[in-house]
């Protein structure tokens, strides 16, 4: 059962990232012109190393990125749109995932409409929150409210929106809970009835 869950939890984070590339694809009408496996390890020992804050360099570390993807400017050396891996982002899908997939497994048997509703609004809305696309429109720095931009809002106002990204996310991870705890709950119920 635990290896069901975890194949099923790698396979939603796969699709995640791969349906934030295709938008993106989408959108810009453009495929990737570079993907770029940065040296993690590497440059989270320079962090370490050169912050003299402990929290400051945390901070820094969890912004540091894995793996980036997306489409050069012509003429320049910036991307006009990128789709970035970080580790917190990436933490956050991981959860969402996981817990996606235990909900899944758990309704398979009996599925409540309530618990479904929890997880699905709460693995929406830690999902939006964690996106990390890049637009030169919005600064060219990862973050989910590129995906409101990208859908017309206007660019200022979506970035003013992007302090609510964390709260958004922790809020989303406990509807999705709840929804799991729910589930749970009623497949005790069914099983002692």
């Amino acid at each position: 059962m635990a290896a069901r869950i975890l194949r099923h939890a790698l396979l939603l984070i796969l699709a995640y990232y791969g349906l934030l590339l295709a938008g993106a694809v989408l959108r810009f009408e453009a495929l990737p012109d570079y993907a770029r496996f940065y040296p993690w390890a590497e440059n989270i020992r320079g962090i370490l190393t050169g912050t003299p804050s402990w929290r400051d360099a945390l901070l820094i570390a969890l912004d540091e990125p894995l793996f980036e993807t997306g489409r050069t400017l012509p003429d320049y050396t910036i991307a006009e749109w990128s789709l970035t891996i970080v580790p917190d982002k990436l933490a956050a899908i991981a959860a969402v995932a996981t817990l996606l997939a235990i909900h899944w497994h758990l309704a398979r048997r009996s599925c409540r409409l309530g618990a479904a509703a929890l997880s699905g609004a709460g693995s929406v809305a830690s999902a939006l929150a964690s996106a990390t696309l890049g637009w030169t429109v919005c600064c060219s720095t990862p973050s989910w409210v590129v995906i409101l931009a990208m859908l017309g809002l206007w660019a200022p106002t979506a970035m003013a929106v992007e302090p609510y990204g964390p709260p958004i996310t922790i809020a989303g991870l406990v509807l999705l809970g709840a929804g799991v705890v729910l589930q749970v709950r009623a497949n005790r119920g069914d099983a002692q009835a």
